[in-house]
């Protein structure tokens, strides 16, 4: 379970991948849809993103089933402007990315795996 200790610890990961990474932020939710910890280098609605996140990740698992796929690893969103990534990280947490549009989504994934990977050992 994240505590107050952790949830500090992981929004001072958050600034330093967003900012060494040049991301748009990066947002941690549980499955329901309420936000848990971010960070962003601009204003924007956590609880929106938050819950969008687990709405459009749900919706997704109930296509990929309807169209007899196997799971589901992430949702990409691209827009003129960049991308946002939901990736369900665990039982309990799906982790947003928002990025700009001269982002590469190789480095994008790598960024998920190594955040999905501090959050597991934060929450272990």
């Amino acid at each position: 379970m994240l505590t107050p200790e952790t949830l500090e610890k992981l929004v001072k990961e958050f600034k330093d991948i967003v900012r060494t990474n040049n991301l748009d932020g990066l947002i941690l939710a549980d499955v329901e849809g309420l936000p848990i910890c971010s960070y962003f280098q601009e204003d924007m609605d956590e609880e929106t993103l938050a819950s969008a996140g687990a709405a459009i990740f749900s919706a997704g698992l109930m296509t990929v089933s309807d169209a007899k796929k196997r799971g589901l690893d992430q949702v990409v969103l691209h827009s003129p402007d960049g991308y946002i990534i939901y990736t369900q990280i665990s039982e309990d947490y799906v982790l947003g990315l928002i990025s700009p549009e001269d982002s590469k989504l190789g480095i994008l994934r790598m960024v998920i795996k190594k955040v999905s990977d501090i959050v597991r050992e934060l929450d272990a």
